[in-house]
């Protein structure tokens, strides 16, 4: 029985040039938003949930774009916070997922619209 280490190439599955070309994607799509801002926590229930909604209910109402990207996989509540729960949804596009779109015009991509 070979090892991980005993295989040769990717076994012509190209997951190497699958990694890079998402990459690529992804970073074609980041470049065109101007000001990202990252609020992370090594631990649960400090209120980065709620931070990140009232900066962005602020942002908005400043007449700015806002989206938030909640990658929350425990307990995703962002959708709950600006008063949409579940009645946002993603929508599907030939490149991908288009976020949904809540109060404000705040757009929103959450693991609970999954």
């Amino acid at each position: 029985m070979k090892t991980y280490e005993d295989l040769e190439g990717d076994g012509g599955s190209n997951i190497i040039g699958q990694v890079v070309e998402l990459g690529e994607k992804l970073r074609s799509r980041l470049d065109k938003i101007k000001y990202k801002v990252a609020l992370m926590s090594g631990k649960g229930g400090v209120g980065k949930s709620s931070i990140t909604a009232n900066i962005a209910s602020c942002l908005a109402d400043r007449g700015y774009k806002v989206g938030i990207l909640d990658a929350d996989l425990n307990g995703p509540s962002i959708g709950h916070l600006l008063g949409v729960g579940n009645d946002v949804q993603l929508n599907m596009k030939d490149d991908g997922l288009e976020a949904g779109i809540g109060h404000q015009g705040i757009r929103i991509m959450s693991m609970e619209m999954l």
